[in-house]
């Protein structure tokens, strides 16, 4: 596709928003929870072993035009440049993914922005699977911060430097982790190639698809059926004030039905 075709515009409807294109914190908090309640994050190439490329026009394409999702280092990536259109000031940073892993220093393979404004630099972060908030941290150590009722802040370690924590009933639990060391996105090829080739690739053994909607978190992932006791797909799906229905889809055609009511994503497998 001609980077030509490639306009703020087309993304902005993309991900519906209307609001202003000025590069202040207001417009990068309502871009960012736009994107987040629009555009899902999904495994779907990886799993199926399609290519998966980086090239910002084949991100756009698959994003904008097909209105597909992607994970991190695709939705991160546009994301970028989209901000970058915008006037945004934008660095990126390479990251670890902490929670839920069993090392305490996991391999890089996560990929975040630094946004810097009048105000100062804030985390901005729209390729995360998980609940994560919808609005930009402030890059500040040990402050509190509250995005849609969960409370985050930002620490520093020794070993794996600044670390994005989530508050849980277990107390502060550690999100995930990055340097500030400036990354191009050639940088992130070599990560990319692992999580989309390799046997130990968590995104090549399981279903991830997720997004935030105004009534709750949609997601399915695997599941044991008991019905067959074979592996189906588990939906759940958000119905808000904290109801949620779930339903499997034991067919790959009630898969795809499913992605398309409930996430937009035209998937053919």
């Amino acid at each position: 596709m001609n980077n030509s075709m490639m306009t703020v515009d087309k993304y902005l409807r993309r991900i519906g928003y209307d609001g202003s294109q000025e590069p202040t914190l207001a417009t990068l908090n309502g871009v960012q929870k736009a994107h987040l309640t629009s555009v899902p994050y999904e495994n779907l190439d990886l799993l199926y072993r399609r290519e998966c490329s980086l090239a910002v026009e084949v991100m756009y394409d698959k994003i904008v035009n097909r209105r597909r999702g992607g994970y991190c280092f695709e939705l991160n990536g546009l994301y970028t440049w989209l901000l970058r259109e915008l006037g945004f000031k934008v660095t990126e940073f390479f990251g670890r993914w902490l929670l839920g892993e069993s090392l305490s220093v996991p391999k890089r393979r996560h990929r975040i922005l630094r946004v810097d404004l009048p105000e100062g630099p804030y985390v901005a972060d729209v390729g995360v699977g998980r609940a994560c908030p919808q609005t930009p941290l402030r890059f500040e150590a040990d402050i509190i911060q509250e995005r849609e009722g969960t409370n985050y802040r930002i620490v520093t370690d020794p070993i794996l430097g600044w670390v994005v924590q989530v508050e849980t009933d277990a107390g502060y639990a550690n999100f995930y982790s990055f340097t500030e060391d400036p990354q191009q996105a050639i940088d992130f090829a070599y990560p990319h190639y692992y999580c989309a080739t390799h046997p130990n690739s968590p995104f090549l053994a399981k279903t991830m698809v997720h997004m935030a909607t105004p009534l709750g978190r949609n997601s399915v992932v695997d599941a044991f059926d008991p019905e067959t006791g074979m592996k189906a797909r588990l939906f759940r799906i958000g119905l808000g004030e904290g109801k949620i229905k779930e339903f499997l889809a034991r067919t790959e055609t009630e898969f795809q039905a499913g992605l398309l009511d409930y996430f937009g994503i035209d998937w053919k497998g």
